[in-house]
């Protein structure tokens, strides 16, 4: 296995910060298009790329993750609006948020219920709250 030379890592390094800005990162390390284009072709180059997507990816996932309850209770908080439109669009969010997408009449029931088991029971106890509180 052939490995990355300093500058490749530090080009692909570049990439990830620079949001992606191939020209503007082979401009500033003097890479033509030619040599990019190698680079790119190059397995263990593509390998190191998977890589850095898939870490930032990961710390996508953990960054949203971690404000996923704060949401949640954001949106359960405008379910009580007094401003009608709020309140409704916030009860459509969080049921778009929760229920499967293709929701078949025969299975309504059981995909339903299979959801709910996925809430968590303190976000269950604030929606439930909140519909009382509405009628």
């Amino acid at each position: 296995m052939k490995k990355l030379t300093k500058k490749q890592l530090i080009v692909i390094g570049e990439l990830f910060e620079s949001g992606g800005d191939e020209a503007g990162v082979a401009k500033k390390y003097k890479v033509s298009n030619k040599l990019m284009r190698q680079w790119l072709k190059q397995k263990e180059f593509q390998e190191e790329l998977a890589y850095k997507f898939a870490s930032a990816n990961r710390q996508s996932r953990l960054l949203l993750a971690k404000y996923i309850p704060l949401a949640a209770a954001k949106l359960v908080e405008l379910c009580a609006s007094e401003k009608e439109e709020t309140a409704r669009k916030a009860c459509l969010d969080i049921l778009t948020i929760h229920l499967p997408k293709n929701i078949s009449q025969k299975n309504e029931d059981k995909s339903v219920e299979q959801e709910s088991e996925g809430l968590s029971s303190n976000l269950s106890s604030k929606l439930l709250a909140v519909l009382a509180d509405s009628k």
